[in-house]
């Protein structure tokens, strides 16, 4: 059983841009605002850009240490969405 949740949730989002860091990790989610929970990410996992539809959308996997999250960044709607959580215990499995 896939024990990732679902949640495709438009979210808010600080971002950190690193003005001399390789071209992946210019531009990074900080922290997010979730369901009225601030969460601050400690481990950026990856970025990877991929196109839906005739939108470039920027994905990112990272991490607060317990969980993981998976985040959309629409370039051209300039919206944040939370795709999916994987719970800390699934997560050292």
């Amino acid at each position: 059983m896939d024990p990732t949740i679902f949640v495709n949730e438009r979210v808010d989002i600080v971002p950190i841009f690193y003005a001399h860091a390789p071209e992946i990790t210019l531009c990074v989610p900080w922290k997010m605002k979730y369901r009225n929970q601030e969460i601050v990410f400690t481990v950026f996992g990856m970025r990877h850009p991929t196109v839906q539809g005739k939108r470039m959308i920027h994905v990112f996997d990272v991490s607060d240490g317990a969980n993981d999250y998976r985040l959309e960044f629409d370039a051209e709607a300039l919206t944040w969405t939370l795709v999916s959580i994987l719970e800390g215990h699934h997560v050292r499995d």
